[in-house]
């Protein structure tokens, strides 16, 4: 069973060569597969910015939220702080 994977693999492995390095189109397509190949990293690349910026975002949303939660607080805490010290 091994021996005819192998076999399998080596005529598939061989007909892809013979495709690209073709002397009449090969230099096509292999300009093709390059392109096709660039264009795809290019496009990963820009969805892998706007993800990065928008989880930036949404990180700076969390900190302000939570700096105007530890504010509100101080701010209460200051205020009930005013009220136990006022003598009676």
């Amino acid at each position: 069973m091994k021996i005819l994977l192998g076999i399998i693999a080596s005529l598939g492995v061989g007909a892809g060569l013979a495709y690209l390095f073709d002397p009449d189109q090969g230099r096509r397509r292999r300009a093709q597969i390059r392109d096709r190949a660039v264009s795809a990293t290019q496009s990963a690349n820009e969805r892998l910015e706007a993800k990065t910026g928008h989880c930036s975002n949404l990180a700076r949303g969390y900190v302000a939220e939570a700096r105007s939660l530890f504010a509100r607080g101080r701010r209460a805490a200051q205020k009930t702080s005013a009220r136990v010290a006022k003598p009676a």
